[in-house]
């Protein structure tokens, strides 16, 4: 996958502008159809929420409707005034409802719940056409923007530990991602950015932004650094994993329950020295880290128009299926610079912090392989240094009878 950010030229703006003039006349074509907030309501009354919720919220707004109408009546709006009173009532009390139902329930707490995936795509996408009802210029395209993060070396971490460990780890993550009064959060409230963290299951988390301005990729590598430093430097999460207690060494050291069985047989010596062995090939200290990358949504459309062969202008298309392939390759740009950065961060680390390299290898067999490659790698150098003392002192003795033979010759 190319890097757009890499690729921009000066025909940027007429395609993000073609693209949008395809938006709005699709939109157009669609307005008999299902609204979005008729969608988003099937969808998560089939996926989440029960038909008793479903119809409390129906109820709501055909309450809060007849009240708008009888105001309408009393302070004698126009018809006009009264429609956007009513659609402005109907996408709050909806949102109200994303907020209360749409949590991931393996991570979040009573104190720090984290939305699910599905919440923050189908944001993304309620966001995108909200935008083409408007008449929006490109910048506005540059307000959003989606960050993906995967947690570093949390196979090892777990083979220290157990998978309830592992999960009250994972929710320390959601505390920082979540916490409106941690350091990177309130930078984003400052500037006006509004960001929306979300679980995607498993070891990967997700950041949805929406700005009230362009945003720019500096800033969106900016929130990712203070994010990814945020979680560094918390002593709540170095404090999860100690590399010097012995029941984390005996766990990381020896997976098996045959191992640990030997183990348990020798004398207090040898075990003394078998987990010393353990314990050196380990990093100093836990460090907690993630690995992340973002993408804007205006880099989203130029990687979704040189995705599709007929650059978004198929005429089997609608406003539904042209703006899945944005909001898809909006997220596929910005898992794929974070798994690039992944990569370049751990070959770094290999040379700079073996260790710590070491440790974030996915398995033991894996760290196996890898002390085989650096044994291998150590051996050739010092072949490589031998062959190259025989050559300087083969080159020496040719060079001594050259000389030698020259001095025979007679004047």
């Amino acid at each position: 996958m190319p890097d757009i950010a890499q690729e921009l030229s000066e025909c940027q703006p007429e395609a993000l502008d073609r693209v949008l003039q395809r938006m709005k006349i699709l939109h157009a074509q669609s307005a008999g159809e299902k609204t979005d907030e008729e969608r988003v309501i099937e969808g998560m009354s089939n996926q989440i929420i029960g038909e008793t919720t479903k119809r409390a919220h129906q109820a709501l707004i055909a309450r809060e409707s007849q009240r708008l109408q009888e105001l309408a009546s009393y302070e004698q709006w126009s018809p006009e005034r009264l429609v956007q009173e009513i659609t402005a009532m109907h996408q709050t009390i909806t949102a109200a409802m994303f907020e209360e139902h749409w949590f991931e329930s393996t991570l979040s707490t009573v104190d720090h719940p984290i939305h699910a995936a599905t919440y923050g795509t189908s944001m993304f996408r309620y966001d995108l056409r909200m935008l083409t009802a408007e008449n929006l210029s490109p910048d506005r395209l540059k307000e959003f923007g989606w960050i993906m993060f995967d947690v570093n070396a949390l196979r090892a971490f777990k083979d220290c530990t157990s998978h309830e460990h592992t999960t009250r780890f994972l929710q320390g993550i959601v505390r920082i991602l979540v916490n409106p009064h941690g350091l990177t959060q309130q930078k984003l409230q400052e500037t006006g950015i509004r960001v929306i963290p979300m679980a995607t299951g498993g070891d990967e988390f997700v950041l949805y932004l929406r700005g009230r301005s362009p945003l720019s990729s500096a800033l969106i590598n900016g929130i990712t650094t203070s994010f990814q430093r945020e979680i560094s430097m918390s002593e709540i999460l170095r404090t999860f994993l100690d590399f010097d207690d012995e029941k984390v060494l005996i766990t990381y050291g020896m997976p098996s329950s045959v191992q640990r069985k030997e183990f348990a047989k020798l004398d207090p010596r040898e075990r003394r020295k078998k987990l010393d062995a353990i314990r050196v090939s380990l990093p100093e200290k836990f460090i907690p880290s993630v690995a992340g990358g973002g993408a804007l949504l205006d880099e989203g459309i130029l990687l979704a128009v040189e995705k599709d062969e007929r650059d978004l202008q198929g005429g089997e298309e609608t406003f539904f299926t042209l703006r899945e392939k944005i909001v898809q390759s909006t997220i596929d740009l910005a898992e794929h610079r974070q798994k690039k950065n992944k990569e370049r961060d751990l070959h770094q680390m290999e040379i700079t912090h073996p260790r710590q390299h070491a440790f974030r290898l996915r398995n033991s067999e894996n760290r196996r392989l890898q002390g085989e490659k650096r044994r291998l790698k150590e051996a050739k150098e010092i072949l490589e240094k031998e062959l190259t003392a025989t050559r300087a002192q083969l080159e020496a003795l040719l060079a001594e009878k050259r000389t030698r033979n020259g001095s025979m010759i007679p004047s």
